[in-house]
């Protein structure tokens, strides 16, 4: 069977990035069709899985703007302190809340409860067409439209459906390995750091009271993020070398194993979920826009988590974005004519994209640059970082200048 509709945008990828993204064109009154390859929706097992995520206070700004941050706030634990030490040398500094005149630095959110609420918005969202399961396998770029062609699964039999959508704008929010970038032949650069992320949810004998951890060894960062109750995510990051053993390790063994590393900041670990284990990378695709195609989220860059920043970059594309279409709509000389703005025009993207890569560039320094400073093996480098560290602390100016850069902020 083969089918054909006509919109405004195809986002190819039902992840956190391709729902806010489609959220927000919904707002503004785009005709959105979002093609998504996993099922099952309503449990939002797809992009999203058991683990944590933290989002940053410019997120939860975005998060507000498309009406889903108050549904959101059951299932988030505040965030108003940081604490960032190393192992090994002194030097520490802290980040509150109240310093950067916040209500939170940031928030933690179970990516499956992220996942259903976002789900449910785009849903019974009138403006969105969802496809589910469903693929993007081939577009054709023309100089007013784009040609997609998507294969729909049936439920019923298995057979897939054939449908071609007509638009002006394709956007893939795939992921690392997203089919639109494929397609579009853009070069995917890529930089391993030899090294796993170790993820569990972890319990302590004293309650976090909204605290995070994050603590640098020369073996790589370990990090505990406040979730509800006594419950904290837990990050342990090693070696290739030292995955096997680290998998291999009994729940005890490896509570003491994170204790090492942390300290036993509140009291004794007592509880440990199975863990996961994903290595860590570095992509970027240096051209986000080609034609009338757009890459969104970790379908154009991911980062090594020492900072968080890998879903809020994502989301800070979505805002710029959205923010970009308004700009456009201002400029209109009639309210008809910023209605039927054409969100594909290549100049319209590439002015976009230019807009954007100095923030990716940013962030994607920063992240890199610190797991080459804080692994570096020299004292002399260890004694720096404290000094560092100890300044940083001393000087609240330059700590609310970070915490706003960490937050979401462009400076």
């Amino acid at each position: 069977m083969q089918q054909s509709i006509k919109n405004e945008v195809v986002i190819a990828g039902g992840g956190p990035v391709g729902l806010m993204l489609a959220l927000g064109l919904a707002k503004q009154a785009k005709q959105v069709v979002l093609a998504e390859a996993l099922l099952p929706v309503e449990n939002a097992a797809n992009s999203f899985d058991g683990r944590v995520l933290a989002l940053s206070h410019g997120s939860m700004l975005v998060l507000e703007s498309l009406g889903v941050w108050n549904d959101l706030i059951p299932f988030v634990t505040d965030i108003y302190h940081v604490h960032v030490s190393q192992k090994g040398y002194l030097g520490m500094t802290t980040l509150h809340a109240d310093d950067v005149g916040v209500p939170a630095l940031g928030y933690s959110i179970q990516s499956s409860d992220l996942g259903r609420v976002l789900w449910q918005h785009v849903k019974k969202n009138a403006h969105i067409q969802v496809f589910c399961p469903a693929r993007v396998v081939d577009f054709q770029m023309q100089a007013d439209r784009v040609l997609v062609q998507m294969a729909v699964d049936a439920s019923s039999d298995k057979k897939s459906i054939e449908i071609e959508v007509e638009t002006k704008l394709i956007v893939g929010a795939d992921g690392t390995n997203s089919q639109v970038r494929k397609l579009l032949q853009l070069p995917l650069e890529e930089k391993s750091y030899h090294a796993f992320g170790v993820l569990a949810q972890i319990e302590t004998e004293e309650h976090p009271n909204n605290w995070s951890f994050e603590r640098f060894t020369e073996e790589g960062p370990v990090a505990l993020l406040p979730m509800k109750g006594h419950a904290h995510k837990a990050v342990l990051v090693c070696s290739d070398a030292e995955i096997e053993r680290v998998k291999a390790l009994s729940d005890t063994e490896f509570m003491a194993l994170f204790a090492s590393k942390m300290g036993e900041r509140l009291g004794a670990f007592t509880k440990i979920s199975p863990r996961v284990a994903y290595p860590l990378k570095e992509t970027y695709v240096a051209q986000m826009a080609k034609g009338r195609a757009l890459l969104m989220g970790n379908a154009s860059h991911t980062q090594h988590p020492v900072a968080a920043q890998g879903l809020n970059l994502g989301i800070q594309d979505i805002d710029v974005f959205l923010n970009h279409i308004g700009q456009r709509a201002k400029k209109s000389v009639s309210a008809e004519a910023a209605v039927s703005i054409d969100l594909g025009e290549p100049a319209f993207l590439d002015d976009y994209a230019a807009l954007r890569k100095p923030a990716h560039e940013k962030v994607m320094g920063l992240t890199d640059g610190l797991i080459q400073i804080f692994q570096h093996r020299s004292p002399i480098v260890g004694h720096l970082r404290g000094l560092g560290l100890m300044a940083m602390q001393a000087m609240p100016t330059v700590k609310r200048r970070f915490a706003r850069f960490a937050m979401g902020g462009q400076k």
